[in-house]
Formats: structure tokens, C-alpha cells, sequence
């Protein structure tokens, strides 16, 4: 965990409170709008965090909920950090890019205070265990012409690998697709590929693969990381596509993927199995490509 979490992760903090002292006050969201004179909307927004709250909204929520002193202060200082800006890297990256809409969908923010990082990938291999010729290769495939933005969303994954690297857990599931699939070259995916089996090797991460004899398994066509926030917020989980990242916080819909999650963990192969395959795969790139 940092010391100081991102803006992002205090707006759901600040949120989830408002939302426990509403619910205290057996109160609806349309009646504290009403009462406030605030719309149904704007309520909704800052209790999600997805919004910052302004200090006199925050002082008249204050008030009306009877909000004791200390705790007043308490959310008051947590208001404060969540209106402050977010890291100076966000604002390097070109605003009409895909990268742009990942970075503002909260994602990093979230991820960098995360307890316990979870990712599903059935297509490639999970961006923070990428190295940075696998993501050469693959953007340079999907963005040829943004080589400036190129290199700095290879600086910012870079980044985002190292800080989950000091201080995270993170375990990820991939199909063997993954691994049979060739990003850039032979010598690419056998460095790909050894780079993983040695970070599994100092616990920097836990990989599992879904072999191609399990069949059908619920994660096929999809990509998902779910973010367990610990003392920092309500857990997330985000799922990508080719419109983004969508966000989801409700419990029902972050409950379907625990179990999502905990059948994937049934089809994949053990941990010393699933090495084994990496091994396999990575050598014999490392032979193809004499």
C-alpha cells in the first residue's frame, strides 16, 4: 500500500462514507437531492467517487447528516486530497488516445493503491508482466505512426509494473493462447516469456495458464482485473474491451466475479504445471529463433 493514496482512491473513500451516513439517516438519494437542493445525479456521482466534492457541498452534507466534529474534520481533509491533482504524467499523454481514456477511467489511480491485483487475459500477455519489446511490438502494431506516444505509454506501464512490483500482490490467469501467440518475434516471446518465469520465480507475481485441453472456460473473450482496494475503498473490477475500460463497483456484479475468478483458478493448471508450460513454449522460441 502507499502512504498517500491517489485522488481517485479518496473520492471513493469520501464517497462510500456519504453513502453509510445517508443510509444511517435513513434517507433516499432523491431526498437528500431534494433537501439540498442538489440533482438526484450530482448526489449519485460524489457517493460513487466519481466526482470530487466541493467544500460547501461538503459542509452542507455535513450539517445535514449532524456529522460530529472529528469526523468532520476527517472528511473535510479527505475532500481536500481528493480535489488535488492528479500525477504529472497524465498530463504528457495526447488526450484524443486510447491512452488518455484508460488513464482517466481511474484505472491507474486505483491500481496503484490496490491491496491485491487480480488480471484475466485471453488474448495476450497482461501489460504488467509485459516487458518493454513485447509492448513495442504490440503497439507498434495497433498505433504505428504515434511513436512519441508510443514510447510514453511504454514509460508509464514501466512505471505502473515497478511500484506494483515494491509493494503489491498480484496474480494473474492466461489462457495458452497467450503463450502460442507470437507478439513481435520468436527472440521476442522467448525474453517475454523467461522474464515471467523469473518473476514467478522471486514472487513478484503468480501466474497460472488455462491449458487448451480444459476446453471452454468462462473467461474465453473476455479481459478483466479486479482490484482489491483493502482498507482503501470498496473493491473494483475493470473490464476491457474495444470501447475502454468499464468500471464496476456493485457489489452483485464484483461478486460474479469471485466466482468468475474461482472457476478460472478450477481450469487452469497448477502453479509448477503451468511453469512447466512456460518453459516449454519459451524454449522452444529460444530454438526458432537460431
Amino acid at each position: 500500500m502507499t502512504d498517500d493514496p491517489t485522488p481517485t482512491t479518496l473520492r471513493r473513500q469520501l464517497g462510500a462514507r456519504l453513502r453509510q451516513l445517508r443510509q444511517e439517516a435513513g434517507k433516499t438519494a432523491q431526498q437528500v437531492a431534494d433537501d439540498l437542493d442538489f440533482s438526484i445525479s450530482k448526489v449519485s456521482r460524489m457517493e460513487s467517487g466519481a466526482r470530487a466534492v466541493s467544500e460547501p457541498d461538503l459542509v452542507s452534507l455535513i450539517r445535514y447528516f449532524g456529522v460530529q466534529t472529528g469526523e468532520a474534520a476527517e472528511l473535510e481533509e479527505t475532500a481536500r486530497g481528493a480535489r488535488r491533482r492528479r500525477e504529472a504524467w497524465v498530463d504528457v499523454v495526447p488526450p484524443s488516445t486510447e491512452f488518455q481514456r484508460f488513464v482517466s477511467s481511474g484505472f491507474i489511480d486505483l491500481e496503484r493503491d490496490a491491496a491485491y491485483v487480480r488480471e484475466f487475459n485471453s488474448g495476450v500477455v497482461p501489460g504488467l508482466l509485459q516487458t518493454s519489446e513485447y509492448m513495442r511490438a504490440m503497439m507498434l502494431q495497433d498505433a504505428p505512426e504515434d511513436r512519441d506516444v508510443l514510447e510514453t505509454a511504454i514509460s508509464l506501464r514501466l512505471g505502473r509494473q515497478a511500484r506494483l512490483s515494491a509493494r503489491g500482490r498480484y496474480s494473474v490467469i492466461i489462457d495458452e493462447a497467450v503463450l502460442a501467440r507470437v507478439v513481435g518475434s520468436s527472440a521476442v516471446m522467448h525474453e517475454q516469456l523467461q522474464s515471467i518465469i523469473g518473476r514467478c520465480r522471486v514472487g513478484a507475481a503468480e501466474v497460472r495458464v488455462i491449458p487448451f485441453s480444459a476446453g471452454f472456460h468462462p473467461g474465453l473473450n473476455s479481459v478483466f482485473v479486479a482490484l482489491d482496494m483493502g482498507r482503501s475503498g470498496p473493491n473494483v473490477v475493470f473490464i476491457e474491451g474495444l470501447v475502454g475500460f468499464q468500471r464496476v463497483d456493485n457489489i452483485e456484479t464484483i461478486t460474479r466475479f469471485e466466482n468468475v475468478w474461482q472457476d478460472l483458478e478450477r481450469c487452469s493448471a497448477s502453479r509448477a504445471e503451468s511453469h512447466a508450460l512456460l518453459a516449454t513454449y519459451s524454449d522452444s522460441y529460444r530454438r526458432s529463433r537460431t
